[in-house]
């Protein structure tokens, strides 16, 4: 699993000047004379549109003294015209999935509207281009660049938030089992046979590093650009310092490990088989097995919010939860139903998240009480799902068996 910057609210903030310089979205000239404005109101301030629809916007300028002006010509644009377009006019046109702004300016005065796009509600399937298992998946906080891993090397990526879906050749027929990015560039892939491939282009080119393991990984996270750790078989622990250039082995238990998160480049969970759970402070130059267990099952995924929140998810409907005390950090076990197998968890606030695997189908549940309770969303997948990952509270991907991958841009709902 993987650490999400979940925000709904991460819009564009470029300067005034900068969105409306070289502008194709079109212009008008104001014309003069133009009384000095105290500010350009547009309307509605916040709108949600289907692929292919429209939106007209209005603006009105306000004067010194707060009074209408007539007759002002408005320059529109789009914080994103790959999402919405605007003509000179400022009717909005929905291109593609994504939440972005349209501007309004006039005398100097600058106004926005925010836009969420979707394509439709719940979660539905988007056409993979493999059949391969897929088991990681991340995406960018735009929420249109991401990539998801899989069996013989599988990388697919798309740019335009899942709606097309394209191969990258990864020079790998490992089976590759996380995938995570650092920046838009640079990015990692970790699998069997002691494999961390790494991108410096986007997905471009992958070149394998030398990790001096050869025990099969099934998970990898980064922290930052530089600081990085892939888990897996017999409880291996690998760590980068310097962006994957060299990489220091640990074995803390003898316990296959499956998913690993860091919070920050200090705190961090492991979770495996036989309910292992393994923390560090250090940043994984030293770690410590939780004991005693919260439960004998399988945990297959783990995701740290932050130095205190963390959760976990495995076989049986098993469910960890970490809790504060006065001088502890402690788990205690919750549920998500003992038919209820969980792959892959991601939680974007102390309230909201996700979790998907299989109880002979996909599974998707979620929650808005931080894990007190979860409920099922409809998955629209036969297939096991295997990893999920969130932009913002609606905007999230699953991937699963025989290349299945999911998405809402809803929120499940």
């Amino acid at each position: 699993m993987r650490r999400n910057r979940l925000a709904l609210a991460a819009l564009l903030t470029a300067s005034c000047a900068a969105m409306f310089t070289g502008c194709s979205c079109g212009t008008s000239t104001v014309a003069p004379p133009l009384p000095p404005l105290s500010s350009v109101q547009v309307t509605p301030p916040l709108d949600t549109l289907v692929v292919g629809s429209k939106r007209q916007f209005t603006a009105v300028a306000y004067d010194t003294n707060n009074v209408a002006v007539s007759g002002v010509a408005f320059a529109w644009a789009s914080g994103d015209p790959g999402v919405v377009a605007v003509s000179n006019t400022g009717l909005a046109t929905a291109v593609g999935e994504g939440v972005t702004k349209v501007y309004a300016g006039a005398g100097g005065k600058v106004d926005s509207a925010t836009v969420a796009v979707f394509f439709q509600p719940g979660w539905y399937t988007q056409a993979s281009n493999t059949t391969n298992d897929l088991w990681g998946v991340f995406f960018l906080g735009d929420g249109r660049n991401g990539w998801a891993v899989g069996d013989a090397g599988t990388i697919v990526h798309t740019t335009d938030a899942g709606a097309s879906w394209s191969t990258q050749v990864s020079t790998t027929s490992f089976s590759l089992r996380g995938v995570w990015f650092t920046s838009a560039q640079v990015g990692y892939a970790a699998g069997f046979g002691g494999t961390v491939m790494q991108t410096q282009n986007g997905g471009v080119t992958w070149t394998r590093l030398t990790t001096g393991a050869t025990a099969n990984f099934n998970d990898v996270c980064f922290a930052d650009s530089q600081h990085g750790w892939a888990v897996g078989a017999n409880g291996i622990i690998a760590r980068t310092t310097d962006a994957g250039q060299t990489w220091t082995k640990t074995f803390p238990t003898a316990n296959q490990l499956q998913s690993v998160s860091f919070s920050d480049t200090t705190n961090g969970w492991a979770v495996g088989q036989g309910g292992v759970i393994v923390g560090t402070r250090d940043g994984g130059q030293s770690w410590y097995v939780v004991q005693p267990a919260v439960t004998a099952q399988t945990l297959y995924s783990v995701w740290r919010r932050s130095d205190k929140e963390a959760w976990a998810g495995g076989a049986a409907g098993q469910n960890p939860v970490t809790v504060s005390t006065p001088d502890s950090l402690q788990w205690n076990l919750g549920n998500f139903g003992a038919l209820n197998t969980i792959h892959g968890i991601i939680m974007g606030s102390s309230l909201i998240g996700y979790a998907v695997g299989t109880n002979g189908q996909g599974l998707i549940l979620k929650t808005v009480d931080g894990a007190t309770s979860w409920g099922p969303q409809i998955a629209n997948s036969a297939q096991d799902l295997n990893d999920v990952w969130f932009v913002d509270p609606l905007r999230g991907w699953a991937v699963g068996t025989g290349g299945r991958i999911v998405h809402t841009s809803k929120g499940g709902e």
